[in-house]
């Protein structure tokens, strides 16, 4: 048995080994030169004083996605995703480095351009030769990947598990179709396609190269998956025959050995984020060279322990505190006070605020309706008055209604208390508490819900739109689950920042991965991330998995999330 199973491995690794040749076959001479070369930037001379000296295993890959299609031979396509990898064994760290595609910089030969262009004039060695120039960074290995390879490689996995941060849709033709609602889900090819190349929002291309780096990372997580070894022999032939690499095979066996042991906290995710602008008619990402310097000292610098932050509930004023300091006298006005946001007594306690800054409280009451935005109301004649009313809890315009017989504030579910009018944690007191109900009143199982948000954070969307759960795809059949998903307001303007919280049944779903562990009250909270980028924060209980997910641009820190999942309150199906 022993000289069969080592036969059997010598086929395997003959069959790799023959796999791996095909892709290394793809890289063209010019390539390997442009490998050899040193960088004459001295950018990462000036970087180097506060990074340790490289390690003896240490190397930069550069990976590279390309556009170009087999049916577009003429077209050589442009690079579409540009990731530097560095990979230190000995420090046991890994760090990516995405490079944004119109990002302006100096091609060699070819005058400034869009870096991007570098692979349509000359392809991955004038790209290398770029990087080089530009980053100081030496490139040691390539890895090009193409949009047959990308949705091949993401089938033969059986599909990857992302949670998808809100809605992306796009139906016109002039651009990639797109229609993925917010939730946990299974991506496959095109989908996945869709997910990482999309950038026709307020992100623009800065949270497609987010979206890139969470994609690698959800891999990672579903790697060793209980049937990787069926799917195996699939995923190697996918892979190595659309693309082309210098890494042999031997390379890649002890890169896949050493990173599936890797800790996630040890792997640092940086995105290089400049200025959107035109010049003479065409659209640039300006970075100045600061920034740019300071991103490729991050990127090969080992992950550090951080700083655990001082926001949360405990220590973060909410801003309608803030306002209260400042507040205008509100002597002699009256006022009515309508709750529209479904939290029982926050209209009573509203109106005691409003009450010691000077204000006659009339009425006190229910709405009748919900609303997402606080709103002032008043009669023609009473601006100045309501004017003075939303300055001091903080909204941002004011209405004229005839309907109304005084300066009327209806409270929508944006409305916070200053700290000493909060109102006591309970199922009638959360954010949206009508709409937690309602949804406890379907759902199958046990439904928490947030008590504290963090500044600027209001309910946005709900997945599904309709009816209780939708359904994870999983193995043969699906688990039921929800999400909640909430925006942030940012100087009045809308973001494309949005925080979830997901709740399902599936409790060993690849997203509750190991992580570092926070135990508070008896629970047991995961926290999955590095220390300067957490993506999210899980826990188990009442036979449900429940977490906590950042915004793309992964906003806010470790303790505000943590506060977030601590904050959880159980809503009872009365």
């Amino acid at each position: 048995m022993v000289v069969l199973l080592l036969c059997a491995a010598g086929v395997a690794y003959a069959w790799f080994h023959q796999q791996v040749s095909g892709a290394n076959d793809r890289v063209s001479p010019e390539i390997r030169v442009a490998l050899t070369e040193k960088p004459a930037s001295t950018l990462q001379t000036v970087t180097s004083e506060t990074q340790a000296p490289p390690s003896p295993s240490a190397m930069n890959l550069l990976l590279l996605g390309s556009d170009h299609r087999e049916e577009e031979e003429d077209d050589p396509g442009r690079s579409d995703t540009i990731i530097l990898v560095h990979v230190d064994p000995d420090q046991d760290y890994l760090s990516l480095l995405s490079l944004p595609r119109d990002l302006r910089v100096k091609i060699p030969g070819h005058g400034m351009n869009k870096i991007n262009y570098a692979y349509a004039a000359g392809g991955g060695e004038l790209t290398i030769r770029t990087i080089q120039e530009l980053t100081g960074v030496d490139v040691d290995h390539y890895l090009e990947v193409d949009f047959n390879a990308f949705c091949d490689i993401t089938d033969s996995l059986g599909g990857v598990y992302v949670d998808v941060d809100k809605r992306y849709y796009n139906d016109n033709p002039r651009y990639e179709l797109i229609n993925l609602a917010p939730g946990y889900q299974l991506l496959h090819g095109s989908d996945a396609l869709d997910y990482v190349r999309f950038r026709r929002d307020l992100n623009l291309d800065f949270g497609r190269m987010e979206r890139q780096q969470i994609f690698l990372s959800a891999i990672k997580d579903q790697a060793m998956g209980w049937d990787l070894p069926f799917r195996l022999p699939g995923l190697v032939s996918s892979l190595f025959s659309n693309v082309a690499t210098d890494l042999g095979a031997n390379d890649i066996l002890e890169l896949a050995y050493w990173g599936i042991g890797l800790n996630r906290e040890n792997i640092r995710r940086i995105a290089l984020v400049g200025v959107a602008d035109e010049l003479d008619e065409v659209s640039y990402v300006f970075v100045d060279d600061e920034d740019l310097a300071r991103a490729v000292s991050d990127f090969l610098t080992a992950p550090g322990p951080g700083s655990d932050g001082v926001t949360g509930p405990d220590s973060e004023v909410s801003s309608a505190a803030t306002v209260a300091e400042t507040a205008p006298d509100l002597s002699g006005v009256e006022v009515d006070v309508l709750n529209a946001n479904g939290r029982a007594g926050e209209a009573a306690a509203a109106g005691e605020w409003l009450g010691a800054l000077g204000a006659t409280i009339v009425t006190v009451d229910n709405a009748g309706r919900s609303v997402g935005q606080t709103l002032v109301e008043c009669p023609s004649g009473m601006a100045s008055e309501g004017k003075k009313v939303a300055e001091a809890i903080g909204a941002e315009s004011v209405g004229t209604d005839s309907s109304v017989e005084r300066v009327t504030v209806v409270l929508g579910d944006d409305f916070a208390l200053p700290t000493e009018y909060s109102l006591p944690p309970g199922p009638d007191t959360v954010p949206s508490a009508g709409g937690w109900k309602t949804i406890a009143q379907m759902v199958p199982f046990a439904v928490r819900a947030p008590f504290y948000l963090p500044e600027g954070y209001s309910f946005s969307e709900r997945v599904p739109t309709s009816g209780a759960t939708y359904n994870i795809e999983v193995g043969g059949g699906s688990r039921p689950a929800f999400k909640m998903v909430y925006r942030l307001k940012e100087n009045g303007h809308w973001t494309d920042q949005y925080m979830g919280i997901m709740e399902t049944t599936w409790v060993d779903a690849p997203a509750a991965c190991e992580g570092r562990e926070v135990t508070r009250d008896g629970i047991t909270y995961t926290i999955v991330g590095s220390r300067d980028k957490v993506e999210r924060i899980w826990w188990k209980a009442d036979g449900v998995l429940y977490w906590v997910s950042n915004t793309i641009f992964n906003l806010l820190s470790e303790d505000e999330l943590l506060a977030v999942a601590e904050s959880m309150i159980y809503i009872p199906p009365e």
